[in-house]
């Protein structure tokens, strides 16, 4: 994709909730892959679910390993995620790892569970979750969604997590590990919260 047709953050026309992004892709019949349909899907959902849940690009999420999932009470810890970008406006970047965490209740558990089935069916705890390249998982998202791009689904997370944590703009940096004036630009300014007038 390039050029004029290229999807960027703008041209997003609505941000959907998280039973809308769970029935999208258990609707979608994904990538035509000719044997082991199954267990690809799974893996595929498993990807796109890791990308909205955790706010994680690409490059992040396809270095992720099964021993960095750890259960929790009310969620599954994903520890040690590495950042992609290394630099940050030309300087070394201050973090270079974060945390993210898939809900075992409420809103976006379903798609937890995703994650959950592909790691069950993973060998070893050093196991890779996605054994392909960035170019692949793109083609693998937009087979399952087609109106969405993985860049969007990073933004979906932090719209969600920026409306139930209060508008709480830091809190939502602090998660993404993304510079608060940075990310402001691409969250949704709440005019529902207030009455119709």
């Amino acid at each position: 994709m390039g050029g004029k047709d290229r999807k960027t953050l703008k041209a997003i026309p609505y941000y959907p909730m998280p039973n809308e992004i769970l029935e999208l892709l258990l609707e979608s019949k994904g990538w035509p892959y000719k044997r082991n349909v199954e267990r690809y899907l799974r893996r595929d959902r498993a990807l796109v679910a890791i990308l909205y849940l955790g706010g994680l690009r690409i490059s992040e999420a396809l270095r992720l390993k099964k021993s960095q999932f750890m259960k929790r009470n009310d969620h599954i810890l994903v520890r040690s995620i590495k950042l992609s970008k290394s630099r940050i406006e030309g300087r070394p970047r201050r973090i270079e790892y974060r945390d993210a965490r898939l809900p075992l209740n409420g809103d976006r558990s379903d798609l937890t569970k995703l994650v959950l089935d592909h790691l069950e069916a993973l060998e070893g705890k050093d196991a890779k979750l996605f054994k392909f390249d960035s170019t692949r998982a793109w083609q693998i998202v937009t087979s399952l969604l087609p109106s969405f791009t993985c860049h969007w689904l990073r933004a979906f997370c932090e719209d969600y997590l920026y409306d139930v944590w209060d508008h709480d703009l830091l809190a939502v940096s602090d998660y993404v590990k993304v510079d608060p004036r940075t990310l402001e630009l691409y969250l949704r300014k709440r005019h529902e919260r207030y009455p119709v007038a």
